[in-house]
């Protein structure tokens, strides 16, 4: 029987990538420093945090096939620092104890905010330069380098770069969303909303990073939807359909990220310069290249899987806590809290 390993194993994706080998049959190894009971009782699961306990790491790559290397920091957590701990460095450990046990594949998981914004209003971002946000896009970026200079070390390598990821269970900074939603409030925009903009299911990367882990495929997959329209009105077209009475307010672009800039720096917002320096560009890839090389085809259009999370949402609001990751978890809307009262 293949065996994997999912890092970041209690997080929205690690854990989707579990699920789904599971059930397909295979045997998992699962690590993190959160343990999910839903997760350790399906898989092997250990308790640890890839930067830091190196004694440890190795034992879980007893008999691994496959790694899906998902543990990462992500914007909302303001890490500073640990972003390099986590994103840049314990990727590299992982890296090196793939190679020791002689791991056929590895998977990373990278991000789109490698790329940063594009240089032009009406321009979409370009993908083929890094051009990375912020000290996580810079940490995500440090992280593909290094999985880039090590590829020769596997028999396959593939790096998955997702645009903004939502599907059943997904949280974050869409629990902001969908909370507003639900008591039908205006939802503020950075500019006119015009700009196109691309999402990506969390079946979609689950499936792919499976795909190219059991077919041995290599290479850089950028992944979203490709049924999709501007925000202004995918978001419109949501909120009409789950019958809310939301609708997207917009916002002047230079008022709206500078009010956002010192509200960040004050700690009094819960976005991150990542957020409020991208949702207002062009930002959506071209899906030709993976379809040359995958079966993959995404499954849902933007509308339909902002419907889908924020039902999910609404049956499951008086279960969620925040033991789990930051994307599967509440946050704290701060100063935000009070802009929703006066909409």
């Amino acid at each position: 029987m293949n065996k994997h390993l999912v890092t970041g194993s209690s997080g929205f994706v690690g854990s989707a990538i579990v699920k789904k080998l599971v059930d397909l049959g295979h045997e998992v190894v699962s690590v993190d420093i959160i343990e999910d009971k839903r997760i350790s009782e399906i898989s092997k699961f250990y308790k640890l945090d890839i930067s830091k306990d190196e004694k440890k790491i190795n034992e879980v790559f007893h008999g691994v096939k496959y790694v899906h290397h998902n543990a990462a920091l992500v914007p909302l957590t303001k890490a500073g620092q640990d972003f390099e701990k986590t994103n840049i460095y314990g990727t590299k450990k992982i890296i090196e104890y793939s190679i020791l046990n002689n791991v056929e594949h590895f998977s990373h998981m990278s991000s789109s905010a490698i790329f940063g914004k594009p240089k032009s209003e009406k321009s979409n971002v370009n993908y083929d330069e890094y051009n990375p946000t912020g000290r996580y896009g810079i940490s995500k970026y440090k992280a593909e380098l290094e999985v880039l200079k090590n590829k020769q070390n596997f028999k396959s390598c593939s790096i998955i770069r997702p645009r903004p990821i939502i599907g059943k269970g997904r949280l974050g900074i869409f629990e902001i969303l969908f909370d507003w939603v639900k008591d039908d409030k205006k939802i503020p925009i950075i500019g006119a909303g015009n700009n196109k903009f691309q999402f990506a299911h969390i079946d979609d990367l689950v499936d792919v990073s499976i795909e190219t882990a059991i077919k041995n495929i290599s290479g850089k997959f950028n992944v979203g939807t490709n049924k999709y329209s501007t925000l202004k009105d995918d978001l419109n077209a949501a909120f009409k359909k789950i019958n809310s009475k939301s609708r997207v307010m917009p916002i002047n672009k230079n008022l709206c990220v500078f009010s956002l800039f010192i509200l960040d720096k004050l700690r009094l917002s819960p976005l991150s310069s990542w957020h409020y320096l991208s949702y207002n560009w062009n930002f959506y890839y071209d899906l030709e290249t993976n379809f040359e090389k995958l079966e993959w085809r995404p499954k849902y259009s933007n509308v339909e899987m902002i419907i889908e999370a924020y039902d999910w949402y609404v049956k499951n609001l008086a279960n969620i806590n925040n033991e789990s990751s930051v994307h599967r978890s509440k946050i704290k809307q701060k100063f935000l809290k009070i802009v929703k009262f006066f909409l």
